[in-house]
Formats: structure tokens, sequence, C-alpha cells
């Protein structure tokens, strides 16, 4: 199955509409959906919010798919991912230089800041090192090892004598 990847976002609701506060949808084209949002077209919630005569405002985005949208969804609680409502997202843990500690920092969490995951940046080591040039690693250069390592010694003439020493 593949995943067509876009935005999921966040809508802030100026007030609330009877229980609802945020709406999260995705779509590919973020600004021609909003578009679409503001003429009342669309989602059911944010049309009747227009025809409330309540106001909405973009708060958040998040690169990802359908999948994405659902896991948001899923989690429930909008408002504890709306800066909007005063909710301020973690910050990475940095070293004492300032730069972005890769121990301390899950792979979801790179992912979510825009830095690159440990899978992105081994892809991205290997072709800065040229193992993804074609170029084969270095055990094959030194070509294919034999099946059994011992049969290829040559036969100790002592040993091979069936009479032994003499």
């Amino acid at each position: 199955m593949i995943s067509a990847t876009g935005t999921v976002y966040l809508l802030h609701f100026n007030e609330p509409y009877k229980h609802a506060r945020h709406y999260v949808g995705w779509a590919m084209n973020v600004r021609r959906r909003l578009a679409e949002h503001d003429a009342g077209h669309g989602a059911r919630l944010l049309a009747v919010v227009r025809e409330a005569g309540i106001g909405w405002q973009l708060a958040r985005m998040w690169p990802g798919g359908r999948a994405r949208e659902r896991q948001i969804k899923r989690q429930g609680g909008h408002a504890r991912h709306c800066p909007l409502c005063g909710v301020k997202p973690r910050r990475l843990p940095r070293n004492a230089d300032g730069s972005l500690s890769r121990s301390r920092t899950t792979d979801t969490q790179k992912s979510a800041a825009g830095v690159m995951t440990a899978a992105q940046l081994a892809e991205h080591t290997a072709l800065r090192r040229g193992a993804a040039s074609g170029k084969l690693p270095r055990p094959f250069e030194r070509g294919p090892l034999a099946a059994d390592p011992w049969a290829i010694r040559p036969a100790c003439p002592v040993l091979a004598s069936p009479g032994g020493a003499s």
C-alpha cells in the first residue's frame, strides 16, 4: 500500500462550537484546502462553524499522510498539540555546545523536528562514502571465500603417509 505524503494540519477555533475547539485535517495542498474550508466546502464541522460566525486559524502542521492524521485524531485532546492554547512543543535535548543531542532524541522527535532520523543518517553516510555508488564492499574485492578454509591447506607429509613417521 502506497501512502501519499502531504501535510496534517490543526485548526484552532476562535471560540468553542459546542464541545469542539479544534479540527484536524490532511491535505496534499494545504493552502487550497484551507480556501475550501473558508468557503464552507469540505468538512461539515467547519461549514457549521462558519455558519455560526466563528472564525478559525491555522495553529500547527505536521508532515505526513492519512495514517499520521488518523494517529493524531485517535490521540484526542487536540489542545495538547495547539500552540494557540498555550501549549509549547517540548524542546529537543541539546548538548553543551548547543548542537542537537542525537543519542537522547528519538527518531519520532527527529522526524517531527525535520532532523534526519538514524536510518536517514545511515543512508546519507553510505551515500557520502560511496557505498551506494555501485562499488562493491571491501570483502568482495578480495574474492570469494573457500567453502572450507581448512581444505585449502597443503597436507602435512608426515601425517599424510600411511605408516606415520619412519
